[in-house]
């Protein structure tokens, strides 16, 4: 009998040594999971709020481009600024660092349509008369299409999901 009791003490013994084991392996690969996903938090959230401080600066450039904004015909000089202040933006705010993948499209769609203009030797020679017709709705509609873009990417136009 006293065999028998080793071999039962012995089997629990190692039974407690292989759930310790166990418990440890899991309570390790938990931490470290939570550990990862507060970091990917906090992470996410100082990328909302850098971006947030960022396109609230680019947003205001884009007014002159606003559909309802106090009407003023779009000129030359008018789109050879706003290019100019978001070329600013891009590359000495730090914006161009900041914005999504998602809204890079949409803003190199809007410079791409300011460009043309810009290039346009007729509109350069006129700088305050009007571009016309369909280069303002062009540019009209990539400033609309940039600026739900952005919002999209900082989610302000979606419900709280708490």
């Amino acid at each position: 009998m006293p065999t028998e009791t080793l071999n039962a003490a012995s089997l629990s013994l190692i039974a407690g040594f292989v759930s310790g084991v166990i418990s440890s392996v899991l309570t390790y690969f938990g931490t470290r999971s939570k550990i990862r996903l507060d970091m990917r938090a906090e992470y996410d959230k100082s990328l909302h709020d850098r971006r947030l401080e960022l396109y609230k600066q680019l947003w205001p450039k884009t007014q002159p481009l606003g559909r309802f904004a106090p009407y003023e015909p779009l000129t030359w000089n008018i789109v050879t600024k706003v290019s100019s202040d978001m070329g600013h933006w891009y590359f000495f705010k730090e914006g161009g660092i900041y914005l999504s993948k998602r809204s890079r499209k949409p803003y190199f769609v809007l410079k791409t349509q300011l460009t043309k203009v810009i290039l346009n030797k007729g509109l350069e020679a006129q700088p305050d008369e009007y571009i016309g017709d369909e280069a303002r709705d062009a540019i009209l509609n990539a400033a609309s299409h940039l600026r739900t873009s952005l919002a999209d990417d900082i989610r302000t136009r979606d419900a709280p999901w708490l």
